[in-house]
């Protein structure tokens, strides 16, 4: 065989791939527009933009420096549920994102400039499904609007906790325990207790069911209206998170406030005839039946 021959038989194998200079010429050759500006240096080939910062993490101590709140108190945030659980990449590394700095300056502006109680602050943080009740941040103060609209005589007076007793006749220490219990909220201020006119209103007519005959004696303690704060306060959770879930981010503070006093008033003439329209359709069904439902029961 002649070398030509030789030649003809070697076995085939592709052309080596050209290297990113060839490569690049090429590109420019038959599509210049592609390759206007120059490659970046390889170490510098990561993800840019507004992207790539929303999903940076930071480990604790970067979290610490960024918001000024200690360690311990983050973790106290986070065991009571005003704070999401971290990113947990391994076992013993939690990774912590923007959310967490915006949520921690969020509680602290809450506590600081309304010296609102954690609780609350819990309530305002999150809605009914448990995730944050995202823009409501310009409803923050909404109560200050609020009360003009709610002025009825009721808000403008506080009383001391010693006059109320005095007028009502119930006991110093029985209105602490409606206090307790929820019924009621005492406020402390210039080493003094305080009830504003609603509370003392409600003490009123405390006074007055014992008048009417529902007196202890007969088991109407002050401990055996514990069951009513629990219903309002649940009724008054859903009815705020609800609101500012919804509303947050929609309405400026005097359209909020005017709704919301819309929607107070709503509830405070439904609400009452709902219940009245349920114990007269449960006495029925007790005079119909025979039978006294146990007060734990299912309705």
């Amino acid at each position: 065989m002649t070398e030509g021959g030789a030649a003809m038989c070697r076995p085939f194998s592709w052309p080596p791939v050209p290297g990113r200079r060839a490569r690049g010429l090429a590109l420019r050759i038959f599509r210049p527009n592609l390759l206007d500006s120059p490659l970046p240096p390889r170490g510098d080939r990561r993800r840019r933009g507004p992207k790539h910062e929303e999903i940076r993490r930071m480990k604790m101590k970067e979290l610490e420096a960024a918001t000024g709140i200690g360690r311990e108190t983050i973790r106290y945030y986070i065991r009571e549920g005003l704070l999401p659980e971290p990113v947990r990449p391994k076992r013993n590394v939690a990774a912590y994102g923007r959310e967490h700095v915006k949520r921690l300056n969020l509680i602290r502006k809450l506590q600081q400039e309304r010296h609102l109680p954690l609780s609350v602050i819990r309530t305002l943080v999150t809605s009914e499904t448990g995730e944050p009740a995202g823009g409501f941040e310009a409803l923050i103060g909404l109560e200050v609007a609020m009360g003009p609209l709610l002025a009825d005589g009721r808000n403008l007076a506080p009383r001391k906790l010693a006059d109320v007793a005095k007028d009502t006749g119930l006991g110093l220490d029985e209105i602490r325990i409606f206090a307790g219990i929820g019924l009621i909220q005492i406020d402390k201020r210039d080493g003094g207790e305080w009830l504003n006119q609603r509370n003392v209103r409600i003490m009123e007519i405390i006074a007055q069911t014992r008048a009417d005959g529902f007196t202890p004696d007969i088991g109407y303690t002050a401990e055996s209206y514990e069951f009513y704060p629990q219903l309002i306060e649940l009724l008054a959770r859903r009815a705020v998170v609800g609101f500012y879930s919804r509303l947050g981010d929609k309405l400026d503070q005097p359209a909020a406030a005017k709704l919301a006093v819309d929607g107070i008033r709503t509830l405070s003439e439904m609400v009452p005839l709902i219940l009245i329209d349920r114990i007269v359709r449960m006495v029925e069904k007790v005079s119909e039946s025979g039978v006294l439902p146990a007060e734990e029961d299912e309705v």
